[in-house]
């Protein structure tokens, strides 16, 4: 193994040294092959990537082509009779065209080359056998390319069966109503934590860690990884998703992508989904299994910080629950406090033309009501104005009553819609 091959290893590449992407791929490129080389004798080899930097590697080719000075003598197809071409997401609002399916014929100072694309994570160079040592130094330009200028790094991103860019909105992480000390100590444990791994492992402390944010539907969970992902600056937030949870050889990917993007943080929402706790007659699913194996198993994680949330805590497996090294620490999230309560209603309501009076009666009157309730309160109070047609709004007391009383909370616990409005129907 040469330099070359070690180097494309360790980078989470694989490289085949001559057997092409096919054995004799297809009668076209090899019709292709011998007309545009003018030989009978070529070597061809082969650079593959991660079946989820197919699109990234599509880019890469076009821009290896450009910097290296290669002349496009013309773009053939491969699979098809034309070449495919689609517009390749780069970042959250830039698209690029880029060939996903095709042959570049490439010329430069008298020396012939073919790029083939066969639509998929290979890339395959031909050339003249004797110049064997020119497609092993284009190969390697592709993988220090790819390597240097991967758009997916520091990026918000789901893996939803490939890559792609999530646009989670900004959410400054002062705008998080949430304990100050446990604001201070979830920051400190995932941004934090990987903004210092460096002087952390020289006192022993491994490269990985991970928080679960337990509590009730609608106390914030999902805006505090909202706010994180604001915060991340120069962190890759990867988010998963349910359905793909469960499906086979989805973990282990989801933490490949992890480790070759690090340092990053992973964002697994409803982890009860997968989680439950095991027993005799429930040895788990075969999902929990791996996400036990990958977050605490034999190979190494470095730089990356894992963040479930759960709705139903108690319930979960206890080597997820009560495991440091897996989930290291839990954040109770509980319904807002008064002070709490304060702020979020101040926050909720900016643009809200709210006395200081009717908002501090609002905070009062949402004694035990959850932030997405406190927040639906205050939205169908304005809701409820628009039905006058009236464009200035006034809110007094009793708006406050009947929207709460119109809404429930206080008889079921949750939100809902109360048929018989009136004078005992919150109590």
């Amino acid at each position: 193994m040469d330099d070359m091959d070690e180097e494309m290893i360790r980078a989470g590449m694989l490289y085949d040294g001559g057997k092409g992407i096919e054995e004799a791929t297809n009668l076209k490129v090899a019709e292709t092959g011998n007309k545009f080389l003018g030989e009978k004798s070529w070597v061809a080899e082969t650079y593959t990537t991660r079946w989820y930097y197919g699109k990234l590697l599509a880019w890469t080719v076009k821009g290896v082509i450009k910097t290296r000075g290669w002349k496009i003598m013309s773009v053939e197809g491969c699979n098809f009779d034309e070449p495919v071409i689609r517009d390749i997401q780069i970042d959250y609002t830039q698209f690029e065209s880029c060939v996903t399916d095709g042959q570049f014929l490439l010329e430069k100072n008298n020396i012939r080359l073919i790029i083939i694309i066969n639509g998929a994570n290979s890339v395959q160079i031909e050339a003249s056998e004797k110049h064997r040592r020119l497609v092993k130094s284009f190969i390697r330009s592709i993988n220090d390319f790819l390597n240097k200028h991967n758009f997916y790094k520091w990026k918000n991103l789901n893996f939803d069966g490939g890559i792609s860019f999530l646009n989670a909105g900004q959410r400054e992480w002062d705008s998080v109503i949430l304990d100050p000390a446990m604001k201070k100590e979830i920051r400190l444990n995932t941004i934090g934590f990987l903004k210092n791994c460096a002087q952390l492992e020289k006192y022993g402390v491994p490269p990985k860690r991970g928080i679960i944010l337990a509590g009730e539907p609608g106390t914030g969970k999902t805006i505090v990884c909202k706010a994180l992902m604001s915060e991340a600056d120069k962190i890759t937030c990867i988010a998963t998703t349910a359905e793909g949870m469960v499906q086979g050889g989805y973990i282990p990917e989801l933490f490949s992508v992890a480790q070759a993007l690090s340092p990053s943080i992973i964002f697994i929402e409803d982890i009860d989904f997968i989680g439950q706790e095991r027993h005799d007659s429930y040895r788990g699913t075969p999902p929990l299994i791996s996400l036990l194996a990958e977050m605490d198993g034999i190979a190494e994680k470095n730089a990356i910080v894992t963040v479930a949330t759960s709705n139903s805590f108690e319930t979960l497996d206890k080597a997820l629950s009560e495991r440091p090294s897996r989930f290291d620490r839990v954040f109770r999230i509980t319904r807002p406090a008064y002070q709490q309560r304060t702020e979020l209603v101040k926050h909720i309501s900016k643009k809200i033309p709210l006395s200081e009076d009717v908002r501090e009666y609002i905070v009062k009157e949402t004694n035990g009501f959850t932030p997405a309730q406190i927040q639906e309160v205050l939205h169908g109070m304005v809701i409820s104005q628009t039905a006058g047609g009236e464009d200035i709004m006034q809110f007094h007391q009793k708006d406050v009553d009947s929207t709460i009383a119109l809404l429930n909370i206080r008889r079921t616990g949750m939100i809902g819609f109360n048929a018989k409005v009136g004078p005992d129907s919150r109590h």
